[in-house]
């Protein structure tokens, strides 16, 4: 059996941008959507209420730009959950750790650790897709496109008992995800 797993992450309130990465999760018939961090504002949820109507769990984790951390989760309503700075969590059997990754020390000594099969993370930017050792380590890259003019999401595909791949994850375009201009 097959989960897809929406991700994404440094969205910095372009709710142009969130909007399409949900939208492009929906199409895609993803089971859960994670945020990795710098959603920035509790207003972003506007751009999420296309996931109202679904059984798409959304949850998240903060980053270093997030506001309003005291009140995020009432102000995003049914849209997403945050549930702190670093979550772990079971994806199709899968130990997951996901971690902004703020602090690049914390971050390299999750992935030493070994301690999981897949480590989620954003904060520079840049994607990565990268297995060091037995663990999986994904960046979605920047939703907000703001620094490398590159908008991009990710989309995991997790089997039942098989070990997560780099080829199971596909980095999506944004502006070409849905034939966007």
């Amino acid at each position: 059996m097959c989960m897809k797993i929406g991700l994404f992450s440094d969205s910095h309130d372009n709710m142009k941008n969130i909007t399409k990465a949900v939208d492009i999760f929906v199409e895609n018939g993803v089971k859960k959507i994670i945020h990795c961090g710098d959603l920035v504002a509790p207003f972003i949820g506007r751009a999420m209420t296309r996931l109202h109507d679904t059984k798409i769990e959304t949850i998240g984790v903060f980053g270093n730009n997030d506001g309003e951390r005291d009140h995020m989760n009432e102000l995003l309503g049914k849209a997403m959950k945050i549930k702190g700075d670093f979550m772990e969590l079971t994806l199709q059997g899968k130990k997951t750790a996901v971690y902004h990754g703020t602090d690049q020390r914390i971050l390299d000594n999750l992935i030493k650790s070994q301690k999981y099969d897949l480590i989620l993370t954003g904060h520079t930017h840049q994607i990565r897709v990268e297995t060091f050792k037995k663990t999986l380590v994904v960046n979605p890259g920047e939703t907000c496109g703001y620094l490398t003019d590159r908008a991009t999401c990710a989309i995991i595909n997790l089997e039942d008992e098989k070990k997560p791949s780099e080829e199971a994850v596909e980095i999506v375009d944004i502006a070409e995800g849905l034939g966007y201009d």
